[in-house]
């Protein structure tokens, strides 16, 4: 496991009479192991959700006074508590929402994650394998989680990228939530982020190169580069994208060209489906969606600008057999 300690606090936010309130007055505390394995859970979760904001506190956070003032986690879980509870609306709460506020160690940095976790019903087998009905925590699908990185904060309190949030929706926009319930400021959205740095590199490759398999190769190292970031949640590193580049395919100058563009961000949040467009085309519309591999154009597949067409050399083997029968099916 990469966490080695860990703090847990969990609280079920209930309906009553159209308000939203607590079922504990006091949050339930998890410690020792089950408290690692439940963050290392909840940190790799939230990893794995691609598109993020990073933020900064803005002056009138409570929560960024409560740790400043180094408040224990559980006089920390109340604050938290509290301002979740006063922007909650009633209308989109889920039947059963569990929060959880957890404070631990991931390799050398100390983390606070603040998640929403539904609530899913199954079935499992008792010790006489009789089954019987039981509820688990749906972590996989945590929404309304916001991740800070404390290390970061003690050190650069001004970060852009020590506060992340999941992009995802429920109810209002997160974003509008997020800034009421924790008072942050947007910095950096990985999507649009990642989305710069995939044209910085495509530019690149057009100025830099008329080699196909030297284009294709600057693809390959930047996509491989790009997912390995968003898998292990880390930053991609321009300056040390550039240097890959140059050390697998010989091409130099990629951090000089990218550091011109508008808006350059020097450590990428990595948004992993963004990086599609460089490794196919892409497109849809009036009932056709094609999507293909950009080292097959100019191979078995050609483009004719003048006539806007393509043609394809080589079906799949399920198109082309789907074809075959419909084809003979309107023959008969």
């Amino acid at each position: 496991m990469t966490v080695s300690s860990a703090t847990l606090y969990f609280n079920r936010f209930c309906l009553a009479e159209d308000k939203v309130t607590l079922e504990l007055e006091s949050a339930s505390q998890v410690v020792d192991d089950n408290a690692i394995f439940l963050a290392e859970q909840l940190h790799n979760a939230f990893v794995k959700k691609g598109q993020k904001e990073y933020c900064q506190f803005t002056g009138s956070s409570p929560i960024s006074a409560a740790i400043n003032e180094s408040q224990p986690i559980d006089k920390l879980t109340e604050t938290i508590q509290s301002r979740l509870l006063a922007e909650l609306d009633a209308l989109n709460l889920p039947p059963e929402t569990i929060l959880v506020v957890c404070k631990y160690h991931h390799l050398a940095n100390e983390y606070l994650l603040t998640a929403l976790l539904g609530v899913k019903e199954s079935v499992q087998l008792a010790d006489s394998v009789q089954p019987m009905r039981s509820q688990y925590l749906d972590i996989a699908n945590l929404s309304l989680a916001i991740q800070l990185d404390l290390t970061e904060l003690a050190v650069n309190p001004d970060a852009k990228h020590a506060i992340a949030y999941i992009k995802s929706r429920i109810g209002r926009k997160v974003s509008d939530f997020m800034v009421e319930a924790f008072a942050v400021e947007s910095k950096i959205n990985s999507k649009e982020a990642t989305i710069k740095l995939v044209e910085s590199v495509e530019s690149f490759i057009d100025s830099s190169s008329e080699d196909n398999q030297k284009q294709q190769a600057v693809r390959e190292v930047s996509v491989s580069a790009l997912k390995e970031a968003a898998q292990s949640g880390e930053f991609m590193n321009v300056k040390s994208l550039a240097g890959e580049i140059e050390e697998k395919t010989g091409l130099s100058g990629f951090y000089e060209h990218a550091s011109k563009q508008e808006d350059f961000v020097e450590e990428c949040p990595v948004y992993a489906t963004a990086t599609r467009k460089m490794e196919k085309f892409i497109g849809q519309g009036g009932g056709v969606s094609i999507s293909f591999n950009k080292e097959l154009l100019g191979d078995s597949i050609e483009f004719d600008a003048q006539n806007k067409s393509l043609t394809l050399h080589k079906l799949p083997p399920n198109l082309l057999d789907a074809l075959q029968k419909a084809l003979k099916s309107k023959q008969e």
